[in-house]
């Protein structure tokens, strides 16, 4: 089924389109409404009474006016164009600093691990304590990570923090396997279901999180604490199935999801034991993740930037330096890794060896082929079926790229 876009995705995005295509240059009805359409490349059923709703507001506010028969930005517009951007990068310097990610990292760990230790010893689960400390681990290595950023030094508190765990993995373990032969009750089991699917959704949150402003910002030990929290959900799952079997009368899996658990916590200090003794070598453990990150990402470049590439000159034709501005603050923006310049070139060579464009005068165009390129891509075929589909996903995307304009 091909991609519709509906009227209300468009009703929100339309005005400022509007006004960044006329930033760009002065134009009559005609083709603004046909820029419009190659917009969302004929995936939306062109409304032309909210077209007609949008220029009459923008025109009622001073924003746009009529010359000549012709639409045009006025400084107003302007103005509220470079107010929106400005509001754009003030957001993304206040939720997307790398301390800032890492310090909320650490006080949602704070509170998760609280609830999860008033809940646990309450309802007498000892596998939502197990994850509790488990919870701890994500703090000390939120902390370190945090402290690391703001001073480079976190050799020594790896080490010490990574021998504690460890101790605190083996005793839990221990008693998990003492309660597995025995069978322990536990009381407000719907509240201890609640407080781990708390966790998991947290943690899963997180994670994204985390990733996202580690690639943003390249920073290493963000993406090896977010790789961290993505593992740590796995033993939340341990717990959330144990609770499960208990509120059926199976006690004896909360025990064994808290050995699970207390696996995890064990392997989580040895970690952080590994990673304080390669520092001291010279060596950075955390490297390794990172790199496998951003190989993974930056691959993705060949299909995410090569179709900014080729949608943006379907609106018109640009010089090479002002296209590769327009790709910086759209796809740049929003893509999950900070792009390099080198990245940039990496595009442009793709797009000139398969033939996708060309240079007429001192402006890039696209040819039949890259025309041809663009509508079969629209829809990565790297993507599930499920988001082919998806009309939220397909006007997400194209209000990101939209903001290079």
């Amino acid at each position: 089924m091909k991609t519709k876009i509906w009227d209300f995705q468009v009703k929100k995005n339309i005005k400022w389109y509007i006004l960044r295509l006329l930033r760009r240059s002065a134009m009559n009805k005609e083709t603004l409404v046909n820029k419009i359409a190659d917009i969302y490349l004929g995936y939306w059923r062109l409304n032309n009474k909210l077209i007609e709703t949008s220029l009459s507001e923008l025109e009622d506010n001073g924003l746009i006016k009529i010359d000549n028969l012709s639409y045009k930005i006025t400084e107003r517009g302007l103005e509220g164009l470079d107010s929106k951007e400005k509001a754009l990068e003030e957001y993304d310097a206040k939720h997307f600093s790398k301390e800032g990610c890492a310090k909320n990292s650490l006080w949602a760990n704070v509170g998760l691990s609280a609830l999860e230790f008033v809940i646990g010893f309450i309802s007498g689960s000892i596998g939502l304590i197990a994850d509790a400390v488990h919870t701890a681990v994500d703090i000390l290595a939120s902390a370190v990570t945090w402290i690391g950023i703001r001073i480079d030094k976190e050799t020594q508190a790896a080490f010490w923090g990574g021998i504690i765990l460890c101790g605190i993995g083996f005793f839990i373990g221990l008693g998990s396997l003492r309660n597995v032969f025995r069978g322990v009750e536990i009381s407000f089991q719907l509240v201890a279901l609640i407080t781990i699917t708390l966790n998991i959704a947290v943690n899963g949150y997180f994670s994204f999180y985390k990733f996202y402003v580690g690639g943003r910002t390249r920073s290493i030990s963000l993406v090896a604490d977010a790789y961290h929290t993505k593992t740590d959900i796995w033993s939340s799952v341990a717990v959330f199935v144990g609770l499960l079997g208990a509120t059926f009368g199976f006690f004896t899996l909360d025990s064994i999801a808290g050995a699970v658990v207390s696996i995890f916590i064990f392997f989580g200090g040895y970690e952080l034991i590994y990673e304080s003794r390669k520092l001291k070598q010279g060596e950075d453990p955390k490297l390794e993740k990172f790199s496998r990150f951003i190989k993974i990402n930056v691959e993705k470049l060949t299909y995410n930037g090569v179709w900014a590439s080729l949608w943006l000159l379907n609106l018109e034709k640009m010089r090479k330096e002002e296209h590769r501005n327009c790709l910086k603050r759209g796809l740049g923006r929003r893509f999950p890794v900070m792009l390099e310049e080198d990245d940039y070139d990496r595009v442009y060579s793709i797009l000139e060896r398969e033939g996708l464009v060309e240079t007429v005068g001192d402006k890039l165009k696209l040819t039949q082929r890259g025309e041809e390129e663009l509508k079969s891509q629209a829809i990565s075929p790297s993507l599930p079926s499920y988001i082919h589909r998806s009309r939220f996903w397909f006007a997400r995307r194209i209000s990101q790229y939209a903001e290079g304009l």
